[in-house]
């Protein structure tokens, strides 16, 4: 039996006995079920530590600072679903996002890491509680009791104020309760952010001068050999960082071969890979799909060399689309290194007519008198991406150079795989505390920034179930003081408004979740 049927079918037993037991359970004083498969236990006796820590800190003038802020993380949330919604209704996506992923929880979402997960929920869970409780308590409101919230283990904290004197309490004093909750995640947010941007980032130092291999094509010589996930440290002569541009600059004759030095993270080895740019894909519908197989080297173009990527460019750039051009290939076997030459005619099309299809924001008049054989380039056969630039997306650093394009990258780091960080790119660097210390820690705190973000947003939001429909509920009360905003002094127009929100939210989750589906 698996680890992953182990788990589902301890978590099976757990959800049949909570059902079972219900009954008994609720009974008990320290014991409750939540949603018929969440166990409370409840304490009353440590409730004073939320006294101690309302006493000696600041937490009122915290929560009054945390009402604009969860103004603004009500704006983001807003803004990004209506984006993704004009998205969902305008753009055809090639594969749709698994429903999975939008619960954005361990176990479920596979795009989060079930260890790193719980951690990082648990931990946010127990904050975001512990600030409703001590802002509760800094405003004389009694709490009945604190506790742990399980489903098989910990997943969480929670508060209980009690319910009287919270709903006899001024909506001013509601509404800080519940922004503080929402404001702390925020703020641990950003503090998570700032440490592993700044600090961890600084701390991991390349082990090596290279360039990351993303990936390495079928049809090159050391494919077999299995090297996505190293660094190429050295090829020929040509060496360090700037090997990550062999693509446009190297100047060396196509077809030659090159020794290659590669680092794992634990040794180096060398391989011969050949000079030149291969074709690792071709697009449907331009001249090169039926003329060019992939893994070929483009050796010349009308006789002309082709040393890299600029130069095929600037060649086509020359012809006019349409014309009858011969290319110069080369194959090379990874078995004996030999390259079998070849040569193939065909007529060009336009850039432009490429462009108009795949991106009309690029399209520039000149593209009309630019050839386009339509291949899809690498040098060597050889996926590189900087070292600099993978690290600032690890550690979250691009947003001080992309502002926010990069924020959006630290943010989508796991579904494009790079967190956890990958080993094979971890190895590369040389870190503190040791290995597993140091990338533990930084997983975890990534993990933490990434759930807190989650919480602070998507609990701002008015959803009758999440904080911000209370912090909505309290803002308009607040506001029928007003003359012109009398009408919110009926609370039927106040729970009108609540549902209008709710319903236009999953509406709008409903789109973006069926619509790109069905179109």
């Amino acid at each position: 039996m698996s680890y992953l049927e182990i788990g589902l079918l301890i978590v099976l037993i757990w959800i049949i006995a909570m059902i079972a037991l219900r009954p008994t359970i609720n009974k008990s004083k320290h014991f409750q079920t939540m949603g018929g498969i969440l166990l409370l236990i409840k304490v009353k006796k440590n409730r004073g530590i939320l006294d101690r820590i309302a006493g000696s800190s600041k937490s009122k003038l915290f929560s009054r600072l945390s009402i604009p802020l969860v103004y603004i993380l009500f704006a983001m949330g807003i803004v990004l679903l209506v984006l993704g919604t004009v998205l969902s209704l305008t753009t055809r996506v090639k594969e749709n996002i698994p429903v999975s992923e939008y619960l954005a929880l361990p176990g479920i979402d596979p795009e989060i890491p079930i260890v790193y997960g719980l951690i990082a929920f648990a931990i946010s869970l127990v904050i975001h509680e512990m600030f409703h409780g001590i802002v509760a308590r800094k405003h004389g409101i009694k709490v009945n009791s604190v506790g742990l919230m399980l489903f098989v283990v910990p997943i969480g904290a929670f508060v209980e104020p009690d319910e009287k004197e919270i709903t006899e309490t001024t909506p001013v004093i509601r509404r800080r309760i519940v922004g503080a909750g929402i404001a702390v995640n925020f703020v641990i947010a950003i503090i998570c952010f700032l440490f592993l941007s700044l600090a961890m980032s600084h701390a991991a130092v390349q082990t090596y001068p290279g360039a990351y291999v993303d990936a390495a094509y079928p049809g090159n010589t050391v494919t077999p050999h299995n090297i996505t996930g190293s660094e190429l440290l050295s090829v020929g002569n040509m060496k360090g960082n700037s090997l990550v541009n062999l693509t446009t600059s190297c100047s060396v004759t196509p077809g030659t071969l090159l020794n290659a030095s590669f680092y794992n993270g634990h040794k180096i080895f060398n391989y011969s890979i050949p000079a030149g740019i291969q074709v690792v894909s071709t697009y449907k519908g331009y001249p090169a799909y039926k003329n060019i197989s992939l893994g070929d080297y483009i050796i010349s173009v009308n006789n002309r060399t082709v040393y890299n990527e600029t130069v095929l460019g600037n060649i086509l750039n020359k012809i006019s689309p349409g014309t009858e051009i011969t290319v110069g290939l080369e194959n090379f076997t990874a078995a004996s290194h030999e390259g079998i030459k070849s040569t193939v005619s065909f007529k060009t099309r336009s850039t432009y007519s490429f462009y108009k299809t795949e991106d009309p924001s690029l399209l520039t008049a000149a593209m009309k008198n630019e050839s386009f054989i339509g291949v899809g380039i690498t040098y060597g056969g050889l996926g590189l991406v900087s070292m600099s630039y993978y690290k600032s997306l690890v550690f979250g650093s691009s947003v001080y150079t992309s502002g926010p394009e990069g924020a959006i990258e630290s943010i989508a780091l796991p579904f494009d795989g790079l967190s956890p960080v990958p080993s094979s790119f971890a190895h590369l660097y040389s870190v503190p505390l040791g290995y597993e210390v140091f990338w533990f820690s930084t997983n975890t705190i990534y993990w933490l920034f990434w759930v807190n973000i989650l919480l602070a947003i998507t609990n701002a939001l008015p959803l009758a179930i999440f904080d911000g429909a209370q912090f909505l509920r309290d803002t308009l009360m607040i506001a029928s003081k007003h003359e012109r905003f009398k009408y919110f002094r009926d609370e039927k127009n106040i729970a009108a408004v609540l549902s209008l929100t709710t319903t236009l939210i999953l509406l709008m989750l409903m789109i973006e979740i069926i619509v790109p589906r069905i179109i």
